[in-house]
């Protein structure tokens, strides 16, 4: 499979600027209180589905979703085949639709 992205090496500052705001965004996870779907593919080789996880795991959001798309890589809605966004799609339409029906009289 063709992959789009950056294979070079990274700048010493650029990597220690993206560490320090991915720390940051981290300790700050339990801070999150809004209903919130995250999606993540196993294969993904950008970011690691354990960041999703932690994110689930830590926000206080009494309403949360963590759904991994078994092989699936990063960029879940391009790039993957057509069969594979579809899926993806349709749980995101499905969870936006749930919420709307819950909060959407409120």
């Amino acid at each position: 499979m063709l992959l789009y992205r950056y294979t070079g090496k990274p700048r010493v500052g650029t990597m220690r600027e993206l560490l320090r705001k991915t720390l940051y965004v981290q300790e700050n996870f339990g801070r999150v209180t809004a209903p919130f779907l995250t999606v993540h593919g196993t294969a993904d080789g950008v970011t690691c589905p354990s960041s999703s996880k932690l994110l689930y795991e830590k926000a206080s959001s009494d309403d949360k979703t963590l759904k991994l798309y078994d092989g699936m890589y990063h960029s879940l809605i391009q790039g993957e085949p057509d069969e594979n966004v579809a899926i993806v799609l349709k749980d995101m339409r499905e969870w936006i639709d749930e919420r709307v029906e819950r909060y959407g009289s409120k």
